[in-house]
């Protein structure tokens, strides 16, 4: 085969767009991601695009018998129209009939840029979310976490199938898929074979239609083939009874995994379904309701770290206002949770998480727990991590009475959910322990309001020596009568964070973390080390209060 022969067999297969036609009548619409508007202009000369709407069933035969676009991005724009009887009607939908709008263009004809909207009904009956930045909209799922749906990239917008097939199912509309490309060539090519080109049809489910024209250019410089492509493609709505997948659905029997309640007489684990519907109150075979499922304190790693979604108290995890769900974690070893309301409260997404943590009851649940739980008493806290988390925000509220100012600044930006974070090291790994430590000095050191300090106290303002020096003077100026005890707990959080946390500690830090432990474990100094901390924050609370009773004598 000569140069020529390559260069028009070239030729003819760009004319030919087989891949346009397929992405088009076989793929899009099929894949995880649904192309539902496309623009594209490229240097070549090649252009074109792609739009998708809804239309009603009886549309079919209308759809893939003529070749133009039924509705266009522009079409959806509400208007009005005359009636049979010549009065203006308005039109929701444009005066297209039969068919509804998924991107809708908004035009300003160059005096500001143009808008492309996402239908608000398939917005709001979807439930989905805006991200101002991205343009980008999300599913909040069960769990409170967010699914990616439609998503802008420059002129091409894509969303997810299943989401388009669940709106489908419940409109019951047939989902429209429109292509046009044009495509050129500059090399000379037979008219024999441009002819064999040319095509219209139907096909073979009648639920698609393909035309394509190829003709000669002889008006622009440089080209000589034009290939005109359209293509529809119908895809019929799922049956009514299908969600595919998107919206919640009842928990099945089947759906409800085992987790372990006790061991029989050989030590081997006893699994029981968290079905509330199955648990019984009477029937001495069947675990109750309230049968106590403990798991390691690991498996709060997951919510503790995302502060920003999740809160975790003593006797409760919460998601936003998506779920929560009692929990007993006054406990330094384990968590448990009621097997009725692994069931009824935590979603089905987050069941394999917790399961992953499941371990067999060689604990018991807290006094503190079982007396809320089953007498309603409102009792103190067992775990010193919710005991400082309790005085640390009674302290900045009275000392701010008392003062005018909080003690402690509030935390922001990548710092605003410290507090939460905080906690007892959920395991003995040098990483939780460090990380504790660093949280735990971020609070209680790097937070001190120094420069409030100062103007309060001007010998503290000339002092050099950081933050605790500052409240050292400050406390001293206001005869606080545990300067010495307060004081010395603070250095030895910043010493832990500066010699253990913040740095690689090497043969002299290990030394100094052995002197501190003093046989401890990690987790054990920690709640020791958190214990001294309330004590203090307890005496700098009364303290505040003094100095404001004595405000008001």
């Amino acid at each position: 085969m000569n140069d020529d022969s390559d260069a028009i067999s070239e030729a003819l297969e760009l004319l030919k767009q087989e891949k346009m036609i397929e992405d088009s009548c076989s793929v899009n619409g099929r894949e995880p991601w649904t192309v539902v508007y496309d623009d594209w202009n490229h240097e070549d000369g090649a252009r074109g695009g792609r739009y998708a709407c809804f239309a009603q069933p009886e549309q079919r035969q209308r759809i893939v018998s003529h070749r133009e676009w039924d509705f266009t991005e522009v079409d959806g724009i509400p208007s009005f129209r005359s009636n049979d009887e010549g009065k203006e009607v308005y039109c929701r939908n444009g005066n297209v009939l039969g068919f509804e709008p998924l991107i809708i263009k908004q035009e300003f004809h160059g005096v500001v840029p143009d808008s492309l909207l996402l239908s608000e009904e398939f917005r709001l009956l979807m439930n989905l979310w805006t991200d101002s930045t991205s343009r980008n909209f999300y599913m909040i799922s069960d769990d409170g976490s967010k699914e990616l749906v439609v998503r802008f990239n420059a002129t091409r917008i894509e969303i997810r199938t299943p989401v388009l097939r669940c709106y489908q199912a419940i409109r019951q509309l047939d989902l429209v898929l429109f292509t046009d490309s044009q495509s050129y060539t500059r090399c000379f090519v037979p008219d024999v074979l441009l002819d064999d080109l040319n095509c219209e049809r139907l096909m073979d489910d009648n639920l698609g239609y393909i035309f394509r024209n190829v003709t000669k250019v002889t008006h622009r410089p440089g080209v000589s083939n034009r290939s005109f492509l359209l293509a529809k493609r119908i895809l019929p709505p799922p049956s009514s009874d299908e969600k595919c997948g998107i919206w919640s659905r009842e928990k099945k029997q089947d759906d409800y995994p085992k987790f372990i309640i006790g061991e029989d007489g050989n030590g081997n684990p006893v699994r029981y379904v968290c079905n509330p519907d199955k648990l019984s109150g009477s029937d001495l075979d069947v675990p109750t309701y309230c049968t106590s499922v403990f798991f390691k304190r690991d498996v709060l790693r997951r919510y503790y770290d995302n502060s920003e979604l999740y809160s975790v108290s003593d006797k409760y995890l919460g998601c936003a206002q998506k779920w929560g769900v009692q929990i007993d974690n006054s406990n330094s070893h384990v968590v448990s949770v009621y097997l009725g309301d692994i069931g009824r409260d935590i979603p089905s997404s987050h069941w394999q998480h917790w399961s992953s943590y499941n371990i067999p009851p060689i604990y018991s649940r807290s006094k503190s727990g079982i007396r809320c739980s089953f007498l309603g008493q409102f009792v103190g806290r067992d775990n010193p991590e919710h005991r400082f988390k309790d005085k640390y925000a009674m302290l900045q509220k009275v000392w701010e009475q008392s003062w005018g100012w909080r003690l402690h600044r509030e935390p922001a930006k990548q710092d605003a959910g410290v507090i939460k974070r905080l906690r007892v090291p959920l395991n003995e790994t040098e990483a939780e322990f460090k990380q504790q430590l660093l949280n735990l000095a971020l609070v209680l050191v790097d937070l001190l309001n120094e420069k409030s300090i100062g103007k309060e106290c001007p010998e503290a303002k000339n002092e050099k020596g950081g933050g605790i020096s500052k409240l050292e003077c400050f406390l001293k100026h206001y005869s606080y009568p545990h300067v010495e005890r307060d004081i010395s707990v603070l250095r030895t959080v910043q010493s832990m964070r500066s010699r253990i946390a913040a740095h690689a500690s090497g043969s002299s830090g290990q030394k100094y973390l052995d002197e501190q432990l003093n046989g401890k474990t990690t987790q054990e100094y920690f709640v020791f080390l958190l214990e001294k901390v309330v004590t203090m924050l307890d005496s700098l609370i009364a303290f505040a209060v003094d100095k404001v009773e004595q405000s008001k004598t």
